[in-house]
Order: C-alpha cells, then structure tokens, then sequence
C-alpha cells in the first residue's frame, strides 16, 4: 500500500507541474493512476494527497478556472515554486540524497513521468515534459546501492562476498542498517551475524552478487558514524596569515613570529600528504615522521623532475 501512494504522489506531482494550465479534479483523476474508487472516494484521497505534499513543502496552486461557475477549481503546481526547505545539510548529507534521487530515478521516474504526460496529452491536455528536466543529477549510484537499500527496508539478513583488507575474499553474514559517506567512500554499516558486531564495508569491495536470505532480522537503535574508520592526526606549523582554510581544521598549539603550530586531523595519510604538498612551501610538517618522510620523498622527486 505503501508504494502505490508513493507511486500515486510522484504521478500527481509530475502532472500538476508538467501541466500548462490548471486541471480539475476530474482530469487529474483521470491522468494520475491510483484515484480509483468512487468520486467521494477519489476526492478524499486527493485531499488527504494535497496535505501530505503541503507537508513536504510542495505548495499546490488553487485557481477558479470558470468564470460563471466559482466553485470550479483548478490546481497546479509553480516549477519556480517547487522546492523543498531541508534546513542546513552537510556534504555527507547532499551527497546521499543525490545519489539516492539519481538511483531511484533511473528505476522509476522516468516511466512514471512519460506514463503521466502521455495520459495529460491523450486527455488534450497540453505538457511541458520536454522541458520537464528529470536529468539534474549527475552522480550514480555505486554497484549494489538498491539491493542493499531494499534489504534494509525489507530487514533481510543478506551474504556477500567481501574483498578485506590483505585482499582475500571472505563471505559475509550481514544484517544491512544504513548507509554513509566518507570522503569519496560509499560505506554500508551492518551487523555481522557471525561476530554480533556492528562494522562498516566500503561498496568498491563487495565482490560479484548480493544474496538475500530468508532471514530476518529486528533493527537496533543504531547511530550512523560520520567517521567511522581511524582518521590521520599531524603536527603542522602554517605560516602565519596563509592557508587559512587548513588552519580553521585543526587546533592550535604554539604561535610564533612567523609560523603557527597546529594539530590537524585528516581523514588519512594520503590525504595529508595531497593537502600539504598542494600548499607548499608554506607549510612544514613535525610529526609523525612517517608523513615527514613521505612529503621529503615528494618534494625530492619533484625538485628531480624540474632539474631534467
């Protein structure tokens, strides 16, 4: 039931926006699927569709569209005033709601959209759906992104075949409850059924097809890491009123005359290594000497490279 009012939801969006005119109830009836019934039926559906939507922030425009008649109402919806109010979101945050809109996208709103506008036009009902853009997003979701999000919503316990760490496969006994991002990383977070411990699997290391169990399982109360795996600490000195971006990251330890003396946290190794050697010459790593050495062998190769 569920699905069928999301499905009934995104039809009546894409008509009432698609639409060059206002449509009564009585076209909208007939253009979106899912108001069957009775017409008190159907119009009680509609009502209670209108709300759900104002809920979400979809404001639905209401005009009387014949003069004689006043109680003849049309309803459609402004593309300049269909947005939604998110509040503030984070990077991990936008970037999850893109890749989960361009994945659901691909599977279902392009057929649901073109269903909608053939209905409209075999109503005589002119369309905007060429100008309707259902394209916006270019991310993709990566491999096994729907069935892992099936399985947490249908709470199946599912096996996969996981490339670990030394890069040998295992198979895994999971029990799916969310998905993160980190960094440009795709992670899901499990229960693994085997040791009862919650742990994170990258999406680039699931090897070969998702198998879905007969089990299930009850989802814990559970909260998503934002950082889950070991970040990379560094002991850095800026200098003074340069890389301010870097600077606002970490803490501040020692000021002097010309340079300042910070902790920073980075998500790795390589990754702090990218940031200093991009913001050479001022910056100077201290600690730990593994990084130290690493910048060296960098600079170094590229002083080679220059001097050829």
């Amino acid at each position: 039931m569920a699905s069928e009012k999301n499905s009934r939801l995104v039809n009546l969006v894409i008509a009432l926006l698609a639409t060059k005119k206002y449509l009564t109830k009585p076209q909208i009836f007939k253009a979106v699927t899912g108001y069957d019934g009775s017409p008190e039926a159907a119009d009680r559906m509609f009502e209670r569709d209108k709300e759900e939507l104002r809920a979400l922030g979809i404001e639905i425009e209401m005009k009387s569209i014949d003069p004689l008649f006043e109680d003849e109402i049309g309803y459609r919806i402004a593309p300049e005033r269909y947005r939604f109010n998110l509040g503030p979101l984070t990077s991990e945050e936008v970037s999850i709601l893109a890749l989960a809109a361009e994945a659901w996208r691909e599977s279902a709103i392009s057929d649901l959209a073109r269903n909608t506008s053939l209905r409209l036009e075999s109503l005589g009902i002119a369309s905007d759906f060429e100008n309707f853009n259902l394209n916006t997003i270019p991310l993709r979701a990566p491999n096994h992104f729907i069935e892992i999000l099936e399985s947490i919503e249908s709470s199946n316990v599912i096996e996969v075949n996981y490339v670990n760490s030394e890069a040998n496969v295992e198979l895994k006994v999971l029990a799916p409850h969310g998905i993160y991002s980190k960094g440009s990383k795709w992670y899901l977070f499990a229960l693994d059924i085997n040791s009862d411990q919650f742990k994170s699997y990258r999406f680039d290391r699931i090897s070969g097809d998702i198998k879905f169990t007969k089990r299930t399982f009850e989802r814990r109360e559970i909260s998503l890491p934002k950082v889950h795996f070991p970040s990379f600490e560094a002991l850095i000195e800026i200098r003074r009123d340069r890389s301010p971006e870097l600077a606002s990251k970490g803490r501040l330890i020692d000021e002097g005359e010309e340079w300042q003396k910070f902790s920073v946290i980075f998500e790795s190794e390589a990754a702090a290594r990218y940031e200093i050697l991009k913001l050479t010459p001022d910056i100077k790593v201290l600690e730990p000497i593994s990084l130290v050495s690493e910048v060296t062998k960098a600079l170094n190769e590229l002083a080679s490279l220059h001097a050829r």
